[in-house]
């Protein structure tokens, strides 16, 4: 998780009437937004997120029905992102040689929780037994003052958006400027939303109907590509008081360690 509050500054590029204001944020699209994967990760995070993009990678042949990224364009997707995480490309070639003789009956789940302070948490799961999941699941939502949310209302407060983060421009320009050439190029390239996050990175948020050729347009931009995926957004933020959020914070800490847990989203502000 990433705790820190960060200074952003954002514009909204689908609505016209904003091109020529910048909107000063503290909290992007929430307090938690992910942004670990730019600082570097020790050894034992790498490892996690390893696992983590292997699972991805699983999930993607189920639900692209090939194992072969030229032929499954979310698989092609999660196989990017893992190259760009630096997992070694012999590393991948064998897990998506697992997937054809893997006999395990994995399937791919999106869980609901009602978390402290009425906060809504999200995990997208892989696993062959979602009751036992649950079960374990179970426990941890007990001793956090969280339960499972019934029906899927708890979807509303999120939309599902392309988030690409590239790295910084070069030349250690204001970031009123980053902000004001990014906006041009996110207009170019069918982006909705741009933001610039601490340390000069540029956060691109598009629709998932045009993620891929934003990304193209985007590198033929000279964009050097940080990372880029599929997620959740809260459309809709809950505040917490300072003893709920430490609470959802241990939670999700260990959510996130579960190796059958794929993703964590929440619509914490």
């Amino acid at each position: 998780m990433y705790h820190h509050t960060r200074r952003i500054y954002s514009k909204l590029i689908h609505n016209p009437t904003v091109l020529n204001s910048i909107l000063k944020r503290n909290a992007g699209h929430s307090k938690w937004a992910n942004i670990k994967h730019i600082k570097g990760l020790k050894d034992g995070q790498k490892s996690m997120m390893f696992t983590k993009l292997s699972r991805q990678m699983k999930v993607a042949v189920q639900l692209g029905g090939s194992p072969d990224p030229k032929f499954n364009l979310k698989l092609e997707q999660v196989v990017e992102q893992a190259k760009r995480m630096s997992m070694p490309i012999a590393t991948i070639e064998s897990i998506l040689k697992s997937t054809q003789t893997d006999k395990k009956q994995c399937k791919s789940y999106l869980i609901e929780i009602k978390g402290p302070g009425s906060c809504i948490i999200l995990c997208d799961v892989f696993t062959e037994n979602l009751h036992a999941l649950k079960q374990v699941m179970a426990t941890m939502l007990k001793k956090h003052s969280s339960k499972f949310s019934e029906g899927s209302g708890g979807m509303h407060f999120f939309d599902e958006k392309g988030i690409i983060i590239v790295d910084p421009l070069e030349g250690n320009k204001p970031e009123e400027d980053v902000l004001e050439i990014a906006t041009e190029h996110a207009i170019e390239s069918g982006a909705e939303d741009v933001q610039v996050l601490e340390d000069g990175y540029i956060e691109f948020i598009c629709s998932t109907g045009v993620f891929n050729k934003v990304q193209e347009a985007l590198a033929k931009l000279n964009y050097k590509i940080n990372s880029a995926s599929i997620e959740f957004i809260p459309n809709k933020v809950q505040t917490l008081s300072d003893t709920d959020l430490e609470i959802c914070s241990n939670l999700v800490s260990k959510l996130e360690n579960h190796p059958e847990i794929v993703r964590v989203f929440n619509n914490v502000a």
